[in-house]
């Protein structure tokens, strides 16, 4: 058996993050050295004691958890989207955490251990991007350490979710993805287009919260909250995608394509627009762009069973 890749995550912990995370620590191939929380789909305490807590449930291992930044870079952050509930977990009453965050700000916890590492490492991102924009412009060496970033973030050619333009995590802080995304650090961008195809039923659901494993049962009760706030027979996978192409990148269609961050005051600030152009010998780019790996789709039905064979779930699949 091959050796489990080492990786670091940063969360908004937010139930989509919270079934990435379940993903991650269940993944026998995946070897999490530590977790950094921002702000984003909750207020950074409410992000630190939602991962605390989520690995406390699934009685995972000591991983380290940090707490990072509590805005973006530049502006005051958003409101935090209701869509996750009242904990941002959705109202599940898994209890206070029992463990507790290292004292080192997540950039610092993030510079020390990259720079200790013996081999570069894979930096898996599902948050507005202010912890990364700020390690990498405090401390540019440990890009050295970085083997690539997954970044779950912006459009390809799917609508916004937070403006018709912009995507939440790039709209919640776009000077940051900019910093991140102009790195010159190979990355990988999982943006809304696969995030939307990947999903539980309703029903399927409702059989993880029967199963014996805590994460499965988390994972369900999320998937049923989701269902019952957008009214809908389906609930997604959400940030768990970006998880999923770590695992098995087989399962993900990407193409190589330049990238700009919008920055602008208007109504698409916080755009990812990609240049999908056949010929551009001859016309104007304006601004700053790079080429990033992007996935386009996914095998929704590979991707599905994965994380249900992870949580051990299969049973509870319909196919």
């Amino acid at each position: 058996m091959a050796k489990p890749h080492p990786v670091l995550l940063d969360v908004d912990t937010g139930g989509d993050d919270a079934l990435a995370l379940l993903l991650a620590m269940a993944s026998p191939t995946l070897d999490v050295r530590g977790i950094t929380c921002v702000a984003g789909n909750c207020a950074l305490e409410q992000v630190v004691t939602n991962t605390l807590t989520l690995l406390d449930a699934i009685e995972a291992p000591p991983v380290p958890v940090a707490a990072g930044m509590d805005r973006p870079v530049l502006e005051p952050g958003l409101p935090a989207p209701p869509l996750h509930g009242g904990d941002g977990m959705g109202d599940l009453g898994l209890g206070a955490p029992r463990r507790s965050r290292v004292d080192d700000h997540a950039v610092e916890f993030l510079r020390r251990t990259l720079s200790d590492a013996e081999e570069p490492m894979t930096m898996i991102c599902l948050a507005p991007l202010s912890n990364i924009a700020m390690l990498l412009r405090m401390y540019p060496s440990v890009g050295e350490k970085i083997e690539r970033l997954y970044v779950m973030g912006g459009t390809y050619a799917a609508p916004g979710n937070t403006t018709p333009a912009a995507e939440f995590n790039v709209r919640y802080d776009p000077e940051a993805a900019s910093i991140v995304l102009n790195s010159g650090l190979p990355v990988t961008l999982y943006p809304l287009d696969p995030f939307m195809q990947v999903r539980f039923t309703k029903e399927e659901a409702e059989a993880m919260t029967e199963a014996k494993g805590a994460g499965a049962r988390i994972a369900g009760g999320i998937a049923l909250h989701y269902c019952r706030f957008f009214g809908m027979d389906f609930s997604l996978i959400g940030d768990a995608g970006t998880v999923a192409t770590v695992i098995d990148p087989e399962g993900a269609t990407t193409v190589s394509r330049p990238v700009h961050v919008d920055l602008s005051t208007g109504t698409s600030r916080g755009a990812t627009v990609f240049d999908r152009r056949i010929l551009t010998d001859g016309f104007v780019r304006e601004g700053e762009w790079t080429e990033v790996d992007v996935v386009t789709r996914v095998d929704a039905s590979r991707y599905r069973k994965l994380m249900a064979s992870a949580l051990g779930a299969d049973e509870a699949l319909d196919d």
